[in-house]
């Protein structure tokens, strides 16, 4: 993923917090399709839906579909895995989708524990380099 389009994606963070309407999804996304427009794999999005975090809805010769909900939770778990967010801290965050505040304090707790073991590993790096003495 680009800066570029990692900082274009950091608002799709925000968007599984909305809990759909129940209004009629007439569009849905094949697996393929949202697959290269994430970044990710295939095997990944599966990955995903077999272990729960998300669903698919299933076309013609068992092909995943996924709808606006899916594709915006999709979002969010691609972008927290581009950072190395653990999959359990995603799930822990997802599950507080339909209640904004809890689901936003979740949220800046997994990333500012990212950030925390970047600046740990840039200081681990920085060290190595100084003990080099290049």
């Amino acid at each position: 993923m680009t800066f570029a389009h990692a900082q274009s994606s950091v608002e799709a963070v925000r968007l599984p917090a909305r809990v759909p309407t129940g209004e009629a999804l007439s569009v849905l996304t094949p697996i393929n399709v949202l697959a290269e427009r994430l970044g990710v794999t295939s095997r990944a999005l599966r990955h995903y839906e077999a272990i729960g975090l998300v669903a698919a809805r299933r076309g013609t010769r068992s092909v995943r579909y996924y709808d606006r909900d899916a594709v915006e939770l999709l979002e969010a778990v691609t972008l927290l895995r581009s950072v190395d967010v653990p999959i359990a801290d995603i799930r822990d965050v997802m599950r507080h989708r339909g209640d904004p505040p809890a689901y936003d304090a979740a949220l800046k707790a997994v990333l500012a524990q990212a950030l925390q073991e970047r600046r740990r590993c840039a200081a681990t790096i920085e060290g190595l380099i100084e003990a080099i003495g290049a």
